[in-house]
């Protein structure tokens, strides 16, 4: 269970903060979390599916005016990458099983805190980073690095986590076949469907884990001062002659409303695969002498 000391409203923004999961992230921190998932030796990468794991990429000098929506939907992008603390959850609704939680904040320095967690539905992974000390989760037990570390990696708003970004909020709007919108008591709710020909073409490799796509629409659900409070991708996809429904929930809240992260808690004596083992009594830091850092 995580605590959470309300403070902040939506509004809230000052010099020093505004400066302050699923679905649309391939990159799951992989540019600096791989050589950790290399050496740790065990495949704990955390690809809850191709669906949530595809980047969209929006051509900037492409005109989509004619999408209805559009202009929405990238307001809302920019308005999830400009909070400064969320929580968010990704469900499979056809299972029920939270597949990846993420809650952060940005300090008054600019400095991100989080607390994430993911799972494929086999392997479970777990990290933390308290703006100083970059904490994962493997074997049984929690690894601790700190600057100076090989492999250290640290998030601002400048050098933002993925997770933390507008690619979170999935679009790809060439792709794009038909929208709908329909305002709400709450706000508004707009519909896409994609020509899945062209994002099995384009998303091939992401796409590897389900097979290719049959159908897919998303719905994104906006509140009234535009920020997206969830996003459903449905469709169905074949893969090895075997088809297969695709639904996912993604959820955004406590936005702005969240001052401090709490380590994630894990169910004491198991490994990443809930197996029970044995604690080690290893250090948990990993110094090396070229000092690789992302700042």
């Amino acid at each position: 269970n995580r605590i959470y000391i309300i403070k902040k409203q939506r509004g809230f923004c000052t010099k020093q903060v505004a400066s302050c999961i699923l679905i649309s992230r391939c990159k799951l921190l992989n540019r600096k979390r791989s050589v950790i998932l290399k050496r740790t030796g065990k495949i704990i990468a955390v690809i809850i599916s191709a669906l949530t794991a595809v980047t969209a990429v929006t051509a900037c000098s492409a005109d989509y005016s004619h999408i209805e929506g559009y202009s929405d939907i990238e307001n809302a992008r920019k308005l999830y990458a400009s909070l400064y603390s969320a929580e968010l959850t990704v469900t499979d609704n056809g299972t029920g099983a939270v597949t990846q939680e993420l809650t952060f904040c940005y300090d008054q320095n600019d400095k991100l805190s989080y607390s994430y967690f993911g799972t494929d539905g086999n392997t479970k992974y777990y990290e933390y980073h308290n703006g100083a000390e970059f904490n994962y989760y493997s074997d049984g037990e929690w690894h601790t690095l700190v600057s100076g570390d090989q492999n250290y990696v640290c998030y601002n708003r400048t050098n933002k986590m993925s997770m933390t970004d507008e690619g979170m909020i999935f679009i790809k709007p060439d792709s794009v076949i038909s929208s709908e919108v329909k305002q709400t008591a709450d706000g508004k709710t707009i519909t896409m469907q994609y020509d899945v020909s062209k994002l099995n073409s384009s998303m091939s490799s992401q796409l590897g884990l389900v097979g290719d796509l049959d159908s897919f629409s998303v719905v994104y659900y906006l509140d009234k001062d535009g920020y997206c409070t969830s996003m459903e991708q449905t469709g169905t996809a074949t893969k090895n002659g075997v088809r297969s429904k695709v639904d996912y929930l993604m959820e955004i809240s406590h936005m702005n409303d969240i001052a401090s992260v709490e380590k994630p808690e894990v169910p004491d004596g198991t490994d990443n695969t809930g197996n029970t083992v044995s604690k080690k009594d290893e250090t948990s830091s990993d110094k090396s002498s070229d000092g690789n850092r992302a700042q």
